[in-house]
């Protein structure tokens, strides 16, 4: 089953004839409350754990969820278990509002620990009573009776089915204490490895994730978030919407409403890209934002500075004595960085609201919480809404699941039909919850004999219980900071420390954050384990050794015991005392834990162990986990391979967390939007997990869910140590930081490159350009400014032209690019309006379809003519040269005729180009005579004889159809092409630059014939990159041209033998910044390396171009890298190639600027490095061209 709503609803069963039922009357939990709230007490409710009906099916009903941690598995093996069931004869329910009880969040590892309790009494209870039942029927004794598989049967070998037992009966009983459960060694289920429920349907497509999910005449959302991501409390939230233009979205098909309340905003379609237009279009006007989140380039001091309330959970002996009479004294600070969730799928939901219930299909990790959210939102009772909990993306924690329900309710209430709604990644990244920094503080010391003096021991923990989001816009509730009481997981170490002093600094956030996996004791642990370890060596003794020394616990010290002895531990007092193998250097680190929840003083989970294996390579300080030892007591296990999945998780997870995971933030506000910005561990980078779990069925379960990952940070923190000699107490331990550390700051690769002169305009450019006006000025005094008008004609009818004739004017079209200039994005192809940046001002193409009114339609061959030919419009005004008439003039005669009559026989279309925007005085069109008289060229295009038809064929498309000059040329200050040595030696358009291809043999990678051929035909060579911006229509049209016609030109362009010229791009400002070439890499290896991995991994989207010979890699100007980066590929130039997503809404400057220093540096290092990256990367943002 996909999932709950096919199962009677509770209801349904407390009414349902034929049914046995066990219930309970049930407290719902309060959820997490800020400090100083007193919880609200809800009313006791009828709670259905087990439902026996006469269908023959056992439903369990548990009011936790599956997040992947397999408790669907384990839960029905507790029930089948004591009801002596096969596996496929219960049916699980989890989570679903409706149905399951009330049982609180699903957090802590408390699910098999706590809330199964109830669950396996209740199933004892429903066997007794069917024993009971079977007894009265058949005449004996329960204890003469046994149950195999759903049936009662006697020593005589009568039987009774459970479902012929509850026929026509509606039996409802309490959970009962003392009903017998069955005797552990007695199990035939329980303590055995069993098959996840969960996993065949994942594998083969049968189940249905929440993204998946559909509904009949459902419509699609997306929402647009205000300016202050990152805050959830403040005057501003709520607040700061001005206004929404919904004309702007008007004219975009599909879309149904849009939909405000105070902050929140919303839009829905009909189809989903419909929705993500609309999204991306409207136009919303914003209060100035001017709340700032505290400077976060310092985390640990903003921490420092935050308010907070103390709270000293414990202090025993004489811990200011210890330390005052310390022989050796230890202040250790230790750092734990934001963190995501960061769920591989964007958080999704749909909601279906009407007049009576209200469903919410949800990902999320307290369905019953969210309902009260959704009730709370919506001014309704929390029993007319449904939660239907369905699979979603990973998550341990508190990501934008439940935000999106919210969305999704309060965009269907608008519309009174269902609706789906799916967060982006970077909504996803900037809005979620962020896993808290937490800052940890010891001061302490040790003895003269090794012992320890003293342990003063402050944790600090800005998180609150992050608010669903659309409470917080609407105004539902007050964005008032809350304080929570969550630092203290684990905050009192495992060890018996004489002189020992635990402080709790609770606070509000400084960035919206929330419950993670390991809340706090993650961090608390590392600081313990970490700290541990360095009193150990201090004190000369064995970091394991040190540790049992210190530790009471039996099942503490057995765990510590095995887990060295699994890993073959070699006990030894000082780091570096492996053998280095060359540059790399190897170290082990230990690290035990056992994971306390819940509300302080909580509740033990599990206990865990580890011993990590690292190497570190000293050159580049790279990090790899090589091999982990762990060993675990969660005491009975239900089912020991799920519990071996789950510690396999945590140790990836956690490995991930200490190695790569930090948020990043710039300028007040999250700059991680996406994996390019946040990396995570790799599946070549897992290490070898070996799993040693302790036999001990006999003891109560214990939560699994996070009880592995919490050693992990120290673990791996002091193998880093033993390895290298250096402690890392801030996380995570990335190649930057251990680099730093193994060479010094500032003499790592990342040390930034010595600042260019910035060269300085000399005035003579003024001067230059006034000489040259002056000249176009005298001209004029014989040139003719003003030219007759041809008159206008009659639009020629369909059939004036044959077929061949208006094939070859297609080709002739296809040649010239027409469409590629008088198409706007989006628009109807030749009805112009393409706007046209110049150093003179906006051009704007016009309309060459032959509507009569706006376009062509009334014009001549010799009007036409006029126009390609000399610049003259068929009215008498001369034209801007960016219409390369100065090209065109070399079209021969029948070229011109074909492409007249194809241009005619096109459907006409009405439509007024804007209005041009030039200056003063490019702005007055009769100096354009004076331009004409100066640089252009009458006549055709003339063979050379002493070349080759083919030769010929490519020289005239390339200087007169292809206009290839138009781009590919640098232009002087009247601008006008260049030629002689300048002829095809490069330019600069609509902000790409447009390479020399006068030179191509000479390229840093060279062209040949072929590759130049393959390049024009498809739009990409594997030596050379991928066709992008103007280049990618050209190509397009080129596509459709006989082969021969490509051939003939990459075979000129091929014989060309120039000296390409240094381009100069319109300057960026330099700013004094550093680049970081770490970072950069992980950019790279998060945002491009699945698709540029050089043949090294999956082929994704069409071709996966190398960056090592990508042409723009080793350009001399960075202008087209960033272009490409920050704006895709939307419209590949052939279909093949598969588009690329720009990162300009998911990668900040800074980012861009640190990739393209590090493709750079690594693929092009013997270029010189690009200066004044980021600044150009904003330039390229703000500007992104109409190509």
């Amino acid at each position: 089953m996909n999932h709950s709503q096919q199962v009677p609803s509770r209801d349904q069963l407390l009414a349902k004839t034929g049914v046995l039922l066990i219930v309970d009357q049930i407290t719902p939990p309060s959820g997490p409350v800020a400090k100083g709230v007193t919880p609200a007490v809800k009313a006791r409710e009828l709670a259905l754990f087990i439902a026996v009906s006469d269908d023959g099916m056992v439903y369990a009903f548990n009011g936790h969820v599956d997040l992947g941690t397999g408790i669907r598995t384990s839960l029905a093996q507790i029930v089948a278990e004591e009801l002596d069931l096969h596996m496929d004869q219960v049916h699980m329910v989890l989570g679903d509002t409706e149905r399951a009880p009330n049982q609180g969040a699903t957090i802590a590892s408390a699910t098999l620990q706590i809330s199964a309790v109830p669950l396996r009494k209740a199933a004892a209870t429903a066997r007794r009573h069917l024993l009971q039942q079977a007894a009265q029927r058949l005449g004996c004794t329960p204890e003469v009776l046994r149950i195999e598989e759903g049936a009662v049967i006697a020593s005589d070998g009568s039987t009774l089915r459970f479902a012929e037992l509850v026929q026509g009966e509606n039996h409802q009983l309490h959970i009962a204490d003392d009903a017998p459960l069955k005797a552990i060694d007695d199990y035939r289920l329980v303590g055995r490895s069993a098959a996840r429920v969960d996993i065949p349907g994942k594998a083969t497509g049968e189940l249905t994730y929440v993204h998946d999910m559909r509904l009949p005449d459902m419509l699609h959302g997306r929402v647009i978030r205000p300016p202050y991501a990152g805050h959830d409390s403040g005057d501003f939230v709520g607040n700061s919407l001005l206004a929404v233009d919904e004309s702007s979205i008007a004219h975009l098909p599909g879309v149904v409403a849009v939909v405000v309340i105070r902050d929140f905003v919303g839009v829905v379609a009909e189809r989903e890209e419909q929705a993500i237009r609309a999204a991306q279009a409207l136009k919303i006007s914003w209060k100035p934002f001017t709340g700032k989140l505290p400077d976060l380039s310092d985390v640990a001091q903003a921490i420092r500075d935050n308010p907070r309330v103390q709270r000293t959970v414990l202090d025993q002996g004489d811990v200011d004595g210890g330390i005052a009479n310390a022989t050796q004294r230890l202040s250790r600070s230790y750092l734990w960085p934001y963190q995501l969730h960061a769920s591989i799928g964007p958080s999704c939901a749909l909601a279906d609201f009407t007049d009576g219930p209200i469903r919410v299909w949800s990902g999320t990790q307290n369905p019953h919480l969210l309902r009260a959210d959704l009730a709370w939102l919506l001014e309704c009772t929390e029993e007319r809404i449904e939660i239907i909990r369905m699979e979603a993306a990973g998550c341990y924690g508190r990501n934008c699941a439940d935000d999106v329900c919210a969305d999704a309710v309060l965009l269907s209430r608008a519309v009174q039909r269902p609706v789906r709604v799916q967060l982006t990644r970077e909504q996803e990244h900037v809005w979620e919850p962020k896993g808290t920094a937490q800052l940890m503080e010891i001061d302490g010391g040790l003895n003269a004999d090794g012992s320890v003096a003293a342990y003063d021991f402050q944790t600090s923990y800005p998180s609150n219980g992050a608010p669903t989001l659309a409470l917080l816009l609407t105004g539902a509730v007050e964005p008032v900071p809350a304080l929570f009481e969550m630092g203290d997981r684990t905050s009192i170490p495992p060890y018996d420390y004489e002189h020992m002093r635990v402080t709790i600094n609770d606070m509000t956030p400084l960035v919206r954050a929330s419950w993670m996996r390991g809340v706090s004791a993650m961090p608390n642990s590392f600081a313990h384990e970490s700290y541990i370890d360095e009193l150990a060596f201090a004190a000369g003794v064995d970091p394991v050794e040190y540790r049992l020394r210190h530790l009471s616990d039996p099942r503490a010290i057995d765990l510590v015991k095995a887990t060295a002895d699994r890993a073959e531990w070699q006990p030894h007092t000082r780091p570096m005392q492996a053998q280095a193998e060359g540059d790399v250097l190897r170290g082990r680190g230990f690290a035990y834990a056992r994971y306390i929840h819940s509300k302080f003083p909580g509740f033990g989970a599990a206990w865990a162990a580890w011993v990590a294996d690292v190497a570190v390579d000293r050159r580049t300080g790279e990090v790899a986990v090589t091999r982990v030892v762990i060993g675990h007591d969660a005491g009975m296990m239900v089912n020991p391979e799920g519990v071996r999945h789950q510690i396999h998780g945590n140790v990836i997870q956690s490995t991930s967390r200490v190695l790569k995971e930090q948020v990043s933030f710039e300028e007040s506000t999250v700059a991680s939007k996406e994996w390019g910005g946040y990396p995570i561990l790799t599946f070549p980078e897992l290490p070898a997990i070996d799993v040693m779990m302790l036999p001990r069925q006999h003891e109560a379960p214990m939560g699994s869910g996070e009880s592995a990952s919490v050693p992990s940070a120290a673990a791996i923190a002091n193998a880093i140590f033993d390895a290298t000699g250096i402690r890392f107490r801030e996380l995570p331990i990335t190649a930057e930081r251990v680099r730093a550390a193994l060479d010094g700051e500032g003499q790592g690769p990342d040390a930034p490159a010595p600042a260019q002169p910035t060269t300085k305009r000399s005035k003579w450019w003024f001067g230059s350009l006034a000489g040259v006006f002056g000249a176009a000025l005298g001209v004029l005094a014989t040139a003719l400014p003003w030219r007759a008008e041809i008159a206008p004609v009659t639009p020629p009818g369909a059939g004036s032209w044959s077929a061949a004739m208006l094939e070859r004017g297609r080709q002739v079209a296809a040649a010239g690019d027409c469409a590629v200039c008088h198409t706007v994005s989006g628009g109807k192809v030749n009805t112009g309006g393409l706007a046209m940046e110049t150093p003179f001002g906006t051009l704007y193409s016009t309309n060459i379809t032959p509507d009569p009114e706006t376009g062509i339609g009334r014009w001549s061959f010799g009007a036409f003519e006029r126009a390609m030919r000399e610049g003259i419009s068929r009215d008498g005004r001369h034209l801007y040269p960016a219409f390369p008439y100065t090209s065109f003039r070399n079209i021969n005669d029948a070229d011109m005729q074909a492409l007249y009559a194809y241009l005619m026989s096109q459907t006409p279309v009405r439509q007024e180009a804007p209005a041009n925007q030039m200056r003063f005085p490019f702005n007055q069109r009769p100096l354009m005579a004076g331009w004409n008289a100066l640089f252009l060229q009458r006549g055709e295009y003339q063979p050379d004889p002493q070349r080759s038809a083919q030769w010929n064929r490519g020289a005239y498309l390339v200087d007169g159809l292809g206009h290839c000059t138009a781009c590919h040329s640098p232009r002087n200050l009247m601008g006008a092409e260049k030629g002689g040595s300048s002829y095809l030696a490069g330019g600069m358009v609509d902000g790409w630059e447009a390479p020399a291809l006068n030179a191509l043999g000479k390229s840093s990678t060279p062209w040949s014939e072929d590759e130049l051929f393959s390049y024009l035909s498809t739009g990409f060579s594997e030596k050379h990159g991928v066709a992008a911006g103007p280049m990618g229509p050209v190509v397009s049209g080129l596509a459709t041209l006989p082969k021969s016609d490509v051939r003939a030109i990459a075979h000129y362009l091929g014989s060309l033998d120039g000296e390409p010229q240094a381009v100069a791009a319109k300057a960026a400002p330099q700013v004094d910044t550093q680049v970081s070439l770490s970072n950069g890499e992980r950019v790279f290896k998060g945002a491009c390396m699945a698709c540029h991995s050089d043949g090294l991994g999956p082929k994704l989207f069409g071709v996966s171009p190398s960056m090592a010979v990508n042409s723009n890699v080793h350009s001399p100007l960075p202008d087209n890298l960033l272009r490409v980066v920050l704006h895709g590929i939307a419209t590949p130039a052939t279909r093949d190639l598969g588009y690329m997503p720009g990162f300009k809404d998911s990668l900040s400057d800074r980012q861009v600027a640190d990739l393209a220093a590090y493709l750079r540096q690594r693929f092009a290092a013997d270029k010189p490095a690009w200066q004044g990256l980021a600044a150009k990367a904003a330039q390229v943002r703000a500007n992104p061209g109409s190509h």
